[in-house]
């Protein structure tokens, strides 16, 4: 076994496990830079391998072989969607409303993700919020449940789907990939035969099982949003429609004699405002009126008056 030959295949993995860690960590898919990571990782391999004229792990007809399974594998992977639904409801008694749909919930399968209630314990003022969890074959029961519920009525609804099977697809694919390079560098590591060759193989061994977890960690995340459909509820108190007097018929000397009565103490009213009005304006014009008046008076000169006696002749 040559030594430099070793040297190279390390070489070409760290080269390809640096493409992964660039090109894909933070994508959700593109499937295409996982297959040529794994490609370059056996590219390593057949460097170690001996030369037996037969087709290494990591050959194109593995490759090819791979390239099969996956595809019959992702012809057969179920649809993933997730499910959410909100409602609004109008309850005579909120506690009450409140705890059924939380039963409701649990007896189709599904738990409480979070609830909150406002407004104290004023029946009329106090709502409360539920969001519960609940798997997806009972999801369709559990609304036809929330529906029919005795003491509410159901003021709004929306629910709203969305398809993540190509995210899930993408992803299984890396995985499988890694999981593949994973595979040829602990082989590496059992052929391999200095420290620095050991610890090195170690290093990328580590890169490649942290994008492994990773990749595991938004697949569970995706599996739980799939399988577990959420519903939001929002209760409210039910108000009460005010009904307004029937119209039609004579009207009682009561009522008239009420109504004209309170019409009196409104128009008395503005009769008394506008007496307000009018005395306070007179209260206003007075000060300057008899100021002008008093500078008039002290500022007139007196005339002088002069008598003339006719004298007849």
């Amino acid at each position: 076994m040559n030594a430099r030959t070793m040297l190279v295949g390390l070489l070409a993995g760290g080269l390809a496990l640096t493409a992964i860690a660039c090109g894909g960590d933070d994508s959700w898919g593109d499937d295409d830079d996982g297959g040529g990571d794994a490609a370059e990782a056996r590219t390593g391999v057949n460097a170690l391998a001996p030369s037996t004229g037969e087709a290494a792990p990591g050959s194109a007809a593995g490759a090819d072989a791979y390239g099969s399974d996956t595809d019959r594998s992702l012809a057969q992977l179920d649809r993933k969607i997730i499910f959410t639904a909100d409602m609004t409801f109008s309850a005579e008694d909120v506690g009450a409303s409140f705890n059924q749909a939380s039963i409701l919930a649990r007896t189709n399968g599904g738990y409480i993700e979070s609830s909150s209630f406002t407004g104290g314990t004023d029946p009329e003022r106090r709502s409360a919020t539920l969001t519960v969890r609940v798997p997806v074959e009972n999801y369709e029961n559990l609304l036809a449940s929330l529906r029919s519920m005795s003491g509410v009525t159901v003021e709004g609804e929306g629910s709203n789907s969305s398809e993540v099977t190509e995210q899930y697809t993408d992803l299984s694919s890396r995985m499988r990939n890694l999981e593949r390079t994973e595979t040829q560098y602990l082989d590496l590591l059992a052929k391999a035969t200095t420290i620095e060759d050991i610890l090195t193989v170690q290093d990328r061994l580590a890169g490649v099982r942290e994008q492994i977890e990773q990749i595991q960690g938004r697949l569970n995340v995706l599996d739980n949003m799939t399988d577990y459909a959420t519903v939001a509820m929002t209760f409210r108190p039910f108000v009460a429609a005010v009904e307004e007097p029937k119209s039609g018929g004579a009207p009682s000397l009561s009522n008239v004699w009420e109504t004209s009565w309170e019409r009196s103490l409104e128009v008395a009213g503005y009769v008394a405002a506008a007496g307000v009005v009018v005395v306070v304006a007179t209260a206003w014009l007075i000060v300057p009126v008899a100021l002008v008046l008093l500078a008039a008076r002290r500022f007139r000169k007196p005339g002088a008056v002069t008598t003339t006696e006719v004298t007849a002749p």
